[in-house]
């Protein structure tokens, strides 16, 4: 358990210091360029998203600070729980819940660290015309895609053999009642 959270931090702050390193190496070189990567696709396009979120983005509502970070500490807080949770309930997912959280620990900090230092997100790629994103945005998908694939392997290798009353086991409130192991 301890161990694996380490490895989990190692490999989180590794990806960290690559989206900050990408970041400041794209505002003080890279600011102005356009490139197409892939056409009508992709593209390399700079801009600072002072909208905080992904949501205020599409809204064009800027996320007062305080009120980001709030949402940054609630959303580590729920993630590290929830996988505590999800190791109590299927411990042959260890891997894909590793993975999740090295992910999500990684794009939740390289959020904070945009907010608090950037003023907000140095997005720079483009994909289609529909959005622009970063690293750590891909971070979070990423560390969902695990979440989602630990949901289908517990369900087939887990949960779908299980009798109604081992069922009941596996919830969230007896877990919470069990001290949350």
């Amino acid at each position: 358990g301890c161990l694996i959270m380490k490895k989990s931090l190692i490999f989180s702050c590794v990806l960290i210091v690559i989206d900050q390193v990408i970041k400041l190496l794209i505002a003080h070189y890279c600011i102005d360029v356009n490139v197409i990567l892939l056409p009508d696709i992709l593209s390399f396009r700079p801009i600072q998203n002072i909208n905080l979120n992904w949501i205020a983005s599409m809204i064009d509502y800027e996320t007062p600070v305080l009120m980001m970070i709030i949402i940054q500490v609630f959303a580590l807080t729920i993630i590290l729980l929830y996988s505590r949770y999800l190791s109590y309930l299927w411990i042959g997912g260890k891997n894909l819940i590793t993975g999740m959280l090295i992910f999500f620990i990684a794009g939740i900090m390289c959020s904070f660290i945009d907010v608090i230092f950037w003023g907000g997100s140095l997005d720079f790629l483009r994909l289609f015309d529909w959005f622009i994103f970063d690293l750590k945005d891909t971070y979070l998908d990423i560390g969902l895609a695990f979440l989602i694939l630990f949901t289908i392997e517990y369900y087939i290798k887990s949960y779908r053999r299980m009798s109604k009353a081992e069922r009941k086991q596996t919830g969230v409130w007896i877990w919470i009642k069990k001290g949350m192991p």
